[in-house]
């Protein structure tokens, strides 16, 4: 009996040894997690794009698809003369984690809050915007496609201060907008449905339409500076549809009434 008292013992000992190993290697991969993490996604964004970056903590639960980025800091190159891109208060993500398997990754909430943007065009006419997306695209860029790979069902947007920085002639001109946007959208799968009549109207308000439309690559750089050439078209266009719908809900609720 006290033998195999013994081996009882001796085994309950082991276990609590074995228990005690696992929690501390557990602990030991959650702390190189945490440390490493933040240094891989900076090298990455040096590595795809050439833009220098830093950040105070990144945190990635794949197994619930929540990321959260805060004080994340991206420096232009050398090649443009101002160090300035982008400094971001806070990045936060929850992303349904089966999506990511087909063919639309759905976001189901994004935060994105935005201290400063400066968007900057050096002497040859390429903007920091510009530049970023092709770098990170890479030398063989996929080609358009019609569909939108990413939904995001609600966005978060804090913006407070952008920096246009033209330095295509001798005497640069530079350009400060104290935005203190905070909106929140709806089923975002392009960014030109940001275009909504409230962000356009704080846009024409501005006189920054046609500006920044020329900093921005891409089709939403084009439907920017379209839309200031032809005066206010798209605001109307915009607001008539919005009008419209309103105006059919009242009739529907008028046939509605009648008897």
């Amino acid at each position: 009996m006290k033998t195999f008292a013994r081996r009882r013992t001796a085994r309950g000992g082991c276990l609590v040894k074995l228990l005690v190993f696992f929690v501390f290697m557990g602990a030991a991969l959650a702390l190189a997690w945490m440390l490493f993490l933040p240094v891989i996604f900076t090298q990455q964004i040096r590595r795809r794009t050439g833009f220098d970056a830093d950040v105070s903590s990144f945190a990635l639960n794949p197994c619930t698809g929540r990321i959260a980025v805060r004080g994340l800091v991206i420096t232009n190159p050398p090649t443009f003369p101002v160090p300035d891109c982008l400094q971001l208060r806070a990045f936060e993500a929850n992303a349904d984690v089966w999506s990511c398997f087909g063919e639309k990754l759905i976001i189901d909430e994004l935060t994105l809050d935005v201290r400063l943007l400066t968007l900057v065009k050096r002497a040859d006419g390429h903007s920091n915007a510009e530049v970023f997306q092709g770098n990170l695209a890479g030398p063989v860029p996929a080609p358009p496609s019609a569909k939108s790979h990413v939904l995001v069902r609600k966005l978060h947007l804090r913006f407070d201060t952008l920096v246009l920085a033209d330095h295509t002639e001798r005497k640069p001109r530079v350009r400060e907008y104290r935005l203190n946007f905070d909106q929140t959208f709806l089923n975002i799968s392009d960014p030109k449905q940001l275009l909504v009549p409230g962000v356009m109207r704080s846009l024409m308000t501005n006189d920054l339409a046609g500006g920044l439309g020329q900093f921005l690559p891409g089709d939403l750089g084009k439907l920017l500076t379209e839309s200031a050439r032809t005066g206010q078209s798209l605001l109307k266009s915009a607001e008539r549809k919005a009008a419209d719908t309103f105006h059919g809900f009242l009739d529907k609720l008028e046939e509605m009434r009648k008897p």
